[in-house]
């Protein structure tokens, strides 16, 4: 099993995490379920179901994967001395380019 990414959960807990996350990805990216109905499912709000669909897309269907990618490009970012709302401009630019499902934001709607 992959080492222990998350601070606070079981390597049990984790996996299970794990692979509700995989069923959750499998099931958006293969039937014609939407989120409503996999929030419904799995007793999560959308909200949860869209962040799990997005970082297993950045990942590759991998969730902890596309976390990692994604602290990283954050990171880098920050690093460069970007921040507030630029670094959240520069985030969701960067998550749209890797593909990842992104929400529409009111201010950026035509």
């Amino acid at each position: 099993m992959r080492r222990h990414l998350m601070k606070g959960i079981s390597e049990t807990d984790q996996k299970v995490q794990l692979d509700r996350n995989s069923q959750i990805y499998a099931e958006y990216k293969n039937t014609d379920i939407t989120m409503d109905g996999l929030a419904n499912e799995y007793n999560l709000t959308k909200q949860r179901v869209w962040q799990i669909i997005r970082r297993c897309q950045l990942g590759n269907g991998d969730y902890y994967q596309g976390y990692v990618r994604y602290k990283s490009k954050e990171d880098s970012l920050k690093e460069l001395g970007v921040k507030g709302k630029r670094l959240h401009e520069l985030m969701r630019k960067w998550m749209s380019e890797q593909g990842a499902k992104m929400i529409t934001l009111s201010g950026e709607r035509k």
